[in-house]
């Protein structure tokens, strides 16, 4: 039996003003057969988050369009397990939105989890029963014993995204649609949540749809893939034939592993196709002798530190000691990566360092300034721009224009220097175009596009961003780093919190690491990465050119590590050069 068709869809949104709307979707027609995992990748703006709508029936119930005006709003045909799912619908179908808080209903995490349950009617201990067993699988099983005590919104990004999750899970739908459930999750947590996710579908034939960026969880378990762009459908296949093509993925924005980038840009080659893991990078590679010749480091000129931090303490209302004493120096015009895990305070030192968090014990120093001086406090917004995690925690007007404007205008401005400035930083994200827009119709994506854009407007010295990256597609995620080095260039000190180590690998000069509420390292990031203590210590997952350097010290002990795909380009290319036609390229 089918578990999801659709045959030729085609929607566009109402709009508020009387202008008539492209379509969002054109013409998308596939099927997903009960039990499979289905993945859906497409670039930002793509069309994924739509498709979810109409395979829930959110699209069209929820837009009350009139039934005479439906037609020039939707066409074509969506079923689920043999229904029409914006009727009513015998199938228990659960879409799991990006944003787990615009799910959260109740005022504890035990009610939250079996809210679901309690409006299928089952009986009380089977819903004790299934919210417990809900929680272990995301790994929150450690909450249980005070489930009834903690508020939804006490917990963090990423154990947010577990409640959402295990809400779902707790319910065993027939049908689970989750959008990029996993966004907020450090790299290690991700996949031991899909994995977990992935033993549930296969016990209980569930049938699952994933909308995913991250190329390493599609491949890993993903039974066929659907790529959209521009609300169009361009590629459709099982997971292994999609991502062997790697120049219409690229040209479509699509995430790509890291070792498949690289052997595509080098020509090699593994069983017919480019290699998806860095095993299979290691095989194919194994009769080269590499020639790398690292790049050579500038340390930045300027001495005086930007941020310096000393025996810094920090405790939340409810007694939790988030930070431990931290001795912290950043110089100014530093570009740095501050990593680890979920709730190893990453988060929490930065809105100290940002002047959010005010009631400490130590000293923080910002560009020369006691940040314990309430005179300083009241000019923190002018030394430190800050982009949050969840940027609807930081927007609030009506207008794209306008919340960009806002900070200006209370620099004191004048207004063709606000205009100019709007319209540049705009321009950089990419969101020029939605410049009357609501940002209540912005996706996520682009709703953390227009924070940074604010905050770049503003041009404080120290910018800190929360996850900035999270959320986008290949190219956009490549953009906003590359525009953070460039604002680093021009004399900003950037402090980028991240989950992503390829792009800490490609662009961060220098790594700050948390676990527990410590620092425990600092220092360049290719020190970082050249010893894997260091990255087990911090409990992330090194990227693929980091690991595959480690499997090349295997053959050669004294292999140094390679952080991007431009330094193993460079080091295949010399080994081709030297020696003419290359073993590689003969095998």
């Amino acid at each position: 039996m089918r578990a999801i068709e659709v045959n030729d869809l085609w929607w566009r949104y109402p709009s508020y003003e009387g202008l008539e709307t492209d379509y969002v979707l054109k013409g998308i027609s596939f099927s997903v057969d009960r039990g499979e995992f289905f993945a859906v990748v497409g670039p930002s703006g793509a069309g994924k988050t739509t498709l979810c709508y109409a395979l829930t029936g959110i699209i069209p119930t929820i837009f009350k369009i009139p039934q005479e005006l439906l037609p020039s709003h939707m066409k074509g045909q969506v079923s689920v397990m043999g229904e029409d799912p914006s009727r009513r619908c015998r199938a228990r179908v659960g879409l799991l939105l990006q944003d787990p808080e615009n799910q959260f209903l109740r005022m504890d995490l035990l009610h939250e989890v079996s809210f679901g349950m309690q409006m299928m009617g089952l009986p009380q201990d089977e819903i004790e029963k299934r919210a417990k067993e809900a929680l272990e699988i995301v790994g929150l099983g450690s909450l249980w014993h005070i489930a009834d005590k903690v508020h939804p919104s006490e917990l963090s990004g990423g154990q947010k995204q577990r409640v959402a999750i295990a809400s779902f899970l707790a319910m065993t739908p027939d049908v689970l649609i989750l959008d990029e459930p996993t966004s907020d999750l450090d790299p290690a947590g991700k996949l031991s949540v899909i994995q977990a996710i992935d033993e549930v579908h296969k016990e209980h034939d569930l049938t699952l749809v994933l909308v995913e960026h991250n190329p390493d969880v599609v491949l890993k378990f993903a039974d066929r893939v659907l790529v959209l762009d521009e609300g169009r459908q361009v590629m459709i296949g099982s997971t292994a034939d999609v991502y062997s093509r790697v120049d219409e993925l690229s040209k479509h924005g699509i995430y790509l592993p890291e070792v498949s980038r690289m052997a595509w840009a080098t020509g090699i080659t593994y069983g017919g196709r480019v290699p998806f893991t860095v095993e299979e990078m290691e095989r194919a590679l194994s009769s080269a002798k590499l020639y790398p010749e690292l790049p050579s480091t500038q340390e930045t000129e300027d001495n005086e530190s930007a941020v310096e931090v000393n025996a810094l303490n920090f405790w939340y209302e409810d007694g939790t000691h988030a930070l431990r004493g931290i001795d912290l120096k950043l110089q100014r015009q530093a570009f740095v990566a501050l990593i680890g895990q979920n709730g190893s305070g990453k988060t929490t030192l930065a809105r100290v360092v940002a002047g959010i968090y005010k009631k400490y014990e130590g000293t923080v120093r910002v560009m020369g300034h006691d940040l314990n001086d309430k005179r300083v406090r009241g000019v923190i917004h002018g030394l430190v721009g800050y982009v949050f995690q969840n940027p609807d925690n930081q927007i609030f007007t009506r207008s794209v224009h306008d919340e960009v404007a806002y900070g200006l205008r209370n620099m004191g401005l004048e207004e063709e220097e606000v205009e100019e400035r709007i319209r540049q930083s705009l321009s950089e994200v990419g969101l020029l175009e939605k410049l009357d827009e609501d940002p209540m119709f912005l996706g996520k994506g682009e709703k953390r596009r227009l924070g940074l854009a604010s905050v770049m407007a503003m041009r404080p010295p120290i910018i800190i961003v929360d996850e900035p990256t999270t959320g986008q597609d290949f190219r956009m995620s490549q953009d906003i780093m590359r525009l953070l080095a460039l604002l680093n260039s021009r004399g900003t000190t950037v402090i980028a919190i991240t989950h992503d180590m390829t792009l800490v690998a490609e662009y961060a000069k220098q790594v700050v690491a948390m676990a527990g509420g410590r620092v425990i390292y600092t220092g360049s990031t290719r020190d970082f990465f050249s010893n894997p203590a260091n990255v087990s210590r911090a409990g992330v997952m090194a990227p693929g050119s980091v690991q595959l350097s480690y499997a090349m010290r295997r053959q050669e002990p004294g292999f140094p590590v390679l952080m991007n795909v431009a330094e193993w380009e460079a080091a295949i290319g010399r080994e081709q050069m030297l020696t003419g036609e290359s073993e590689l390229n003969k095998a």
